[in-house]
């Protein structure tokens, strides 16, 4: 039966001005408050009726994410070999690398190009080289970087193949023992700059390796005193003919030690189930909402300094409250037939979907069996609406199913949204984590605004009118989900948008968000707001602006430009040029 709006309206009320209060302290990762906001969503899981979902027959999924890291001594390397002992100068030579372990390791050094193993390009830089036990060293990147990378391999098996993260979980299956990175030739062309520690300090990584970032010169030393080749020719090599060019340094050890603290950080997902009923009950839908924010201002914060509680209103205490509504709503459904339905509430996403890629690295409930998921992330905005009409709403995962986009359309001629569409599966949120495992998907999102990441991001700025026609809307479609015999067909559909993940070590950044996300149109880059006294503000760019050409290079969507500021330089100037209400303006940014 029809639920009484104002009911849902209250109980909505209720649930996000507890989840953007100051007892919940803006649930960031490092406060105590996001355990309230846990609690708080266990027990309306609970009061509706839903089943514990997580381990031990508890609502949580525990797990650790890296909290902060810091640099402790001592930190060493030292190579002996054909040209006597070498002791390396850290900050000079080398640098300890940002996603090691504390450890020590005394071996072999084997040069293994760029470190990938890739089906698509029919390449393996491990190919008959046998590393188990040495420490490896490899190059940044992928071959034909600087050239034509695309004549190399896609965009999506790039993503897959060239962060460090990758690199380093491919050395460990191949059992390596320590790993020391290297600019490759294009990274370097300026500067040989050594990765900063604090670059990737903070991201998860597979392993515990020591890890170190080595200068260009160093690794042309060993490989013209040992196999009697330049760095540059190896790799003129390796870009012509795609044969990979690894090779043990023969007479060469190293000696690595690095100290590195790391404070691990418990969170936890929160998940409740309600089971289906029928021949279709085995078979599961997921509504899922990321509840965690930034705290005090912790890493992610466009209000740079800044430490008064962000409190998260629209990012994602709005997902998260429109989540307990529809889990309210379908367990008093009496007697629901059709697939279980299961609701998850996500930690970590803040820093890098960990939560959402945890659930689906270690499943508590089949994902071959998961027919949809549905991400609700910051629904609190909607914007434009007329009379209970309109509202600017932004769908994405559209082409993630065979009939998905069929099925928004039909929902939407009783809805009335105007709906943006992206068929994209990868996308800045939780729904991408399921999308890479196959699962079809569903990204809902009422877009960007001069709040987000900031302490301004206050439940009095919610549109709890906008939410409900949201919920109404995602009611049906997951009703549909659930209840039709037939399941989509997964579309491994390409192209995506990640902000700031797109490219190892970090694409140099200018400090604006995207105003939209839809990779479709092709206006150029709409600034939906910019970081106070980032570069962008500084370089004079302002909300509303459309980046339409960078370094002289035009550009379409984000996928054109996070590839055009790959290739640019932290701290080197760079030109822009903006559509500002159809005129078009030179700025000078400096990234960083």
């Amino acid at each position: 039966g029809a639920v009484e709006p104002n009911l849902s309206i209250e109980r909505m009320r209720k649930d996000i001005f507890f989840l953007a209060s100051d007892e919940c302290e803006g649930r960031g990762v490092e406060t105590q408050g996001i355990n309230k906001a846990a609690e708080h969503i266990a027990k309306a899981f609970q009061d509706a009726g839903l089943k514990p979902g997580g381990v031990d027959n508890s609502y949580f999924q525990p797990f650790t994410i890296s909290g902060g890291v810091t640099l402790g001594t001592p930190n060493r390397l030292e190579l002996t070999g054909p040209l006597g002992t070498i002791a390396l100068k850290s900050g000079t030579h080398f640098l300890p690398f940002g996603m090691s372990r504390t450890g020590k390791v005394n071996a072999e050094l084997v040069f293994v190009g760029y470190g990938v193993t890739s089906e698509e390009a029919k390449y393996d830089d491990y190919a008959g080289i046998d590393v188990a036990g040495k420490i490896v060293i490899i190059l940044r990147k992928v071959p034909r970087e600087g050239t034509d990378r695309k004549r190399f391999c896609s965009e999506e098996e790039y993503q897959r193949i060239a962060p460090y993260t990758q690199k380093i979980a491919n050395a460990l299956n191949r059992k390596a023992a320590g790993v020391l990175f290297v600019n490759d030739a294009p990274s370097a062309k300026n500067a040989d700059v050594l990765l900063p520690f604090e670059v990737v300090s903070r991201e998860t990584v597979p392993g515990n390796l020591p890890i170190a970032f080595i200068r260009r010169d160093v690794l042309d030393q060993l490989l013209r005193s040992s196999v009697v080749k330049s760095l540059s020719e190896i790799e003129s090599t390796i870009d012509k003919d795609l044969k990979p060019q690894s090779v043990l340094l023969r007479g060469w050890k190293a000696e690595l030690e690095i100290t590195v603290n790391r404070k691990e950080l418990a969170v936890k997902n929160v998940i409740g189930v309600l089971e289906g009923k029928g021949p279709l009950a085995k078979e599961i839908v997921v509504i899922g909402a990321h509840y965690d924010h930034l705290g005090r201002g912790e890493i992610g914060s466009l209000a740079r300094g800044d430490k008064n509680i962000h409190y998260g209103a629209d990012d994602n205490a709005s997902g998260t409250t429109a989540m307990l509504e529809l889990a309210r709503r379908f367990a008093a459904s009496k007697d629901r037939e059709g697939r279980t339905l299961i609701f998850m509430a996500f930690s970590g996403e803040e820093r890098g979907l960990l939560g959402s890629r945890h659930y689906c690295e270690h499943p508590l409930h089949s994902l071959k069996d998961m027919v949809a998921m549905i991400n609700l992330d910051m629904v609190g905005r909607l914007r434009g609406e007329v009379n209970g009409e309109k509202g600017k709403l932004e769908i994405g995962g559209i082409g993630t199913a065979k009939d998905f986009e069929k099925l928004i359309d039909t929902l939407n001629e009783k809805h009335k949204f105007e709906i943006s569409k992206s068929k994209a599966g990868l996308g800045p949120s939780d729904h991408a984590s399921f999308f890479l495992k196959n699962v079809p998907v569903f990204f809902f999102f009422t877009g960007l605004h001069p709040e987000y990441h900031k302490p301004t991001d206050k439940p009095d700025l919610v549109n709890l009118q906008g939410m409900l026609r949201i919920v109404q809307m995602v009611e049906e479609l997951a009703t549909i989900l659930a209840t039709r015999d037939q399941r989509p067909e997964f579309v491994k559909v390409t192209g995506s948008f990640r902000p700031g993940a797109s490219s190892p070590g970090g694409v140099p950044k200018i400090g604006f968000m995207p105003g939209t996300y839809n990779e479709d149109e092709e206006k150029g880059v709409l600034i939906g707001g910019v970081t106070k006294d980032g570069p962008a503000d500084k370089g004079g760019l302002k909300e509303g602006d459309f980046i339409v050409e960078i370094a002289g290079k035009p550009i379409k969507n984000m996928t054109g430009y996070m590839t055009v500021m790959a290739s640019q330089k932290k701290g080197q100037p760079i030109e822009l040029v903006v559509d500002r209400k159809g005129e078009k303006i030179k700025l000078k940014v400096v990234p960083e």
